[in-house]
C-alpha cells in the first residue's frame, strides 16, 4: 500500500470582518489559517487529503459559509488536494447547509470516502446550538455500524470534532463526546486505524478500548491551557498535524507554527463532568449524507 498523507487541522473559528474574533485574538483567524496552508506548500508536504475538523466559523451566516467554500476551493487547487470539512459545536448547521453545501436542510453532515482501499468516516458530533459537548445520534451510529459491516476487514479511520473520554481528560468531560460507550460498542471488533478529533485547542494522544488510538489536534486559532480545571487560559496559536498512513498504520507529527506568550482570555468552568441531560438514543429519520446507500 502506498503512503497516504493527511493534513489535519481544526477550530479555525473564522469570523466576518464585522465580527470580533472569539477569545480576543490578536491575530486575524483567517491569517492564521492561511499560514497553515502556506506552510504545507512551502514544506512540500504534498497531502493526499486535508481535513478541517470543525468550528469553521463563529456566528457564520449563509454568505460566510459560501465564501468559505470558495476560499477552500482555491486552497485545494493550490495544494492539489481535496479539502474535507466537518462541523463543530460553534458551527451553524442551517447556514452551513445552505451556504457551504448549497442544498436543502439535513440533520447531519456525515459521510464516508474510500482512498487506497481504506475507509474514512467523517462524523457530525455537533449536539445543539451553544453546547460544547458532543453527541452522535442513534441514526448516525446506525449508519456507521452498517457501513463498518459492509467491509469488516478494511482499515477504517474516523474523524469527528469532539474527542473521546480518557483518564487524562477526566476534568474536561463536559466538553467531550458524551456517548463514548455507544460509539465504542460499534467500533469494537472492527479494523479501526485511528480516531482523529479537535475541539480541545491543545494536542492529545491516547488509547481507548485498549486498542484504538485517538489523536486530538490543536487549533489553528488559539491554544487553551486547561491545567487548572476551573480556570482556563487562552493564547494566540497556530497548530496542525500531519497524519501519515502506510500499511494501514497511522503516525502523527505535530507542526506548531506559533504560540503567543500573552494570555488573551480566560474561561471559567464550573461543572467539569458529563452533561446531566442526554438526548434519547432513539431512531430518527434518515439524515446522513450517505453516497453509498
Amino acid at each position: 500500500m502506498n503512503k497516504f498523507t493527511i493534513v489535519h487541522l481544526s477550530d479555525p473559528q473564522l469570523t466576518a470582518a464585522t465580527v470580533v474574533p472569539r477569545y480576543h485574538q490578536q491575530v486575524s483567524p483567517i491569517k492564521k489559517l492561511q499560514q497553515v496552508f502556506d506552510d504545507v506548500l512551502s514544506h512540500q508536504i504534498q497531502p493526499d487529503l486535508i481535513v478541517i475538523g470543525g468550528d469553521l466559523l463563529q456566528n457564520g451566516t449563509v454568505q460566510d459559509y459560501a465564501q468559505l467554500r470558495s476560499y477552500l476551493d482555491v486552497q485545494a487547487d493550490r495544494l492539489q488536494a481535496p479539502i474535507q470539512v466537518i462541523l463543530g459545536d460553534q458551527d451553524d448547521r442551517t447556514a452551513f447547509n445552505a451556504g457551504y453545501l448549497a442544498q436543502a436542510h439535513q440533520r447531519y453532515y456525515a459521510y464516508k470516502q474510500i482512498y487506497q482501499n481504506m475507509d474514512f468516516y467523517f462524523l457530525d458530533s455537533k449536539w445543539e446550538a451553544h453546547k460544547e459537548a458532543g453527541w452522535l445520534d442513534r441514526e448516525q451510529l446506525d449508519w456507521l455500524n452498517k457501513n463498518l459491516h459492509i467491509a469488516p476487514r478494511r482499515r477504517a479511520f474516523i474523524f469527528l470534532h469532539h474527542p473521546l473520554d480518557a483518564p487524562a481528560l477526566r476534568s474536561m468531560r463536559y466538553t467531550l463526546l458524551q456517548n463514548n460507550r455507544e460509539l465504542l460498542a460499534i467500533l469494537h471488533g472492527h479494523n479501526i486505524g485511528g480516531v482523529f478529533a479537535g475541539h480541545l485547542h491543545f494536542g492529545a494522544s491516547y488509547l481507548v478500548d485498549n486498542t484504538i488510538p485517538v489523536t486530538a489536534v490543536g487549533s489553528t486559532a488559539t491554544y487553551i491551557n486547561c491545567q487548572n480545571p476551573h480556570q482556563h487560559e487562552v493564547y494566540d496559536a497556530v497548530d496542525y498535524n500531519v497524519i501519515t498512513i502506510q500499511r494501514g498504520i497511522a503516525s502523527v507529527t505535530n507542526h506548531p507554527l506559533y504560540l503567543g506568550q500573552q494570555v488573551i482570555d480566560n474561561i471559567t468552568v464550573t461543572n467539569t463532568g458529563f452533561a446531566k441531560h442526554r438526548p434519547r438514543l432513539t431512531g430518527m429519520r434518515r439524515a446522513v449524507n450517505d453516497p453509498f446507500g
